[in-house]
């Protein structure tokens, strides 16, 4: 197995962390009755997360940095409407987040910031002493992924990822019906994007945007967390297990070529110009515990929206297109003793088990989520950031997983781009994941 690993990464996996270093994985926060939040990048997302911050009591909006001075206007007459004070105002430039980061009263920094971006603003954030909070993914390389982790650990702040799709109704129920045995030993999953995208790499006039300048010509799955995320909470990576390898696989590019031509004109110089990257990505990732994933991200070709999640287990499986189960003894359509059979088996609707097996944090605040948006995840992602640190408990998503659901885009990028060589993960944890215990289920009263 052909690995490509430097002295830096190598004396990280082997040396053990230094005396001054705390752990993340045992940090404990004090328990605070105000969360004070500064935000970079309030854009079309960063606004959304802003709404759904100031619905939450004990979440207090300070500071908000844009490069654009009527965005960050826009999210102070926002605040004012909450019945809070007005935010401070920085917007004199790229770099004026670091003159947010030096604030004192400052707990938590949020970033929605486009994505070369939120690796060097949660790094700032950290450095500063502030706990980091930041939108997908992470960081582009393993080494900002393994700067997130040390500075966190260094610092004893938090650095979570926002991961609205860990939140979905669905995802959760699914998660519980795990931890009480139903679908038996968790075998594998499969999950990815499949829509069409591109609108959202052109500008009106026919350029990139940031994210269009981003996935233009890359192989390998560059955004990879709303896929790996959920499934990793299913097989507990990180909390018993651990990602170990994977191998990529992308094919050619013909969809920006076809957009720009289509929309903007043959003259358009993306209609003519030779893309490396590829349409389509699938990535494998198989596991310490000898689990397997299978994520797929193809979202430029012409194709009605959907999102796919797929659960394997030994006594079951779940499928989300239709919001469908199959539980062995349970469903309808079982083989009887003796190989005789009585009928084929039988999916059901997951809806058949949300009485018994609702996720208690959609039990208590599903009719609040609902009216945000992703189906009610982004208000239950915010509710849960906010929550630990007023409560002082560990948060869902904590800095080891942020990295190593964001460590993908690098690793399945030099996997694609090298006939589907296998990559190994760096293990972020320090073989911490043998011994840490699975996410609690829990409710909105911790």
């Amino acid at each position: 197995m052909e690995q490509r690993i430097d002295r830096r990464h190598f004396l990280r996996a082997a040396v053990p962390l230094s005396a001054g270093l705390a752990a993340a994985a045992d940090l404990t926060t004090k328990p605070m009755a105000e969360v004070r939040v500064g935000f970079v990048g309030v854009g079309r997302r960063g606004s959304s997360i802003v709404r759904q911050l100031l619905r939450l009591k004990g979440c207090r909006l300070v500071a908000v940095c844009d490069i654009r001075p009527e965005s960050v206007a826009a999210m102070q007459r926002l605040a004012e409407k909450a019945d809070q004070p007005t935010p401070a105002a920085y917007d004199r430039g790229p770099t004026d987040y670091l003159r947010l980061c030096e604030r004192d009263d400052l707990d938590l920094i949020v970033n929605a910031v486009p994505w070369n971006l939120h690796a060097p603003v949660s790094l700032a954030c950290l450095r500063a002493g502030k706990h980091a909070a930041t939108e997908t993914p992470a960081a582009q390389t393993i080494d900002q992924c393994w700067q997130l982790v040390e500075a966190s650990e260094k610092v004893g702040k938090h650095c979570m990822l926002l991961e609205n799709y860990c939140y979905a109704r669905e995802v959760m129920c699914v998660l519980n019906m795990l931890r009480q045995g139903l679908f038996g030993e968790p075998m594998h999953t499969y999950a990815g994007y499949q829509k069409e995208a591109l609108y959202y790499y052109f500008s009106a006039d026919g350029t990139l945007t940031f994210a269009g300048e981003g996935a233009l010509n890359r192989m390998g799955n560059y955004y990879p967390a709303h896929f790996a995320g959920p499934p990793a909470q299913w097989l507990d990576i990180n909390r018993g297990d651990a990602f170990d390898y994977l191998v990529s696989m992308g094919n050619y590019s013909r969809a920006y070529n076809r957009y720009a031509s289509e929309i903007f004109g043959s003259d358009n110089p993306y209609a003519r110009m030779k893309i490396e990257g590829s349409d389509i990505s699938n990535t494998l990732i198989r596991t310490k515990n000898g689990r397997s994933l299978h994520l797929i991200h193809d979202d430029r070709l012409p194709r009605p929206y959907r999102h796919l999640y797929h659960l394997m287990g030994t006594n079951g499986l779940f499928e989300n297109e239709d919001s469908r189960v199959h539980i062995h003894g349970r469903s309808p359509g079982e083989w009887t003793v003796a190989g005789k059979r009585q009928v084929a088996r039988q999916f059901e609707p997951l809806s058949n088990y949300y009485k018994e097996f609702e996720h208690p944090l959609w039990r208590d605040l599903g009719s609040l989520a609902t009216s945000s948006g992703h189906g009610g995840s982004d208000f239950l992602c915010c509710y849960r950031v906010i929550n630990a640190l007023i409560t002082g408990t560990y948060p869902d998503i904590d800095v080891y997983d942020t990295v190593a659901w964001s460590a993908i885009v690098e690793l399945s990028e030099r996997s694609a781009r090298n006939r589907s060589q296998v990559v190994d993960f760096p293990d972020f944890t320090r073989s911490r994941w043998k011994t840490r215990k699975p996410l609690p289920i829990t409710g909105a009263k911790v």
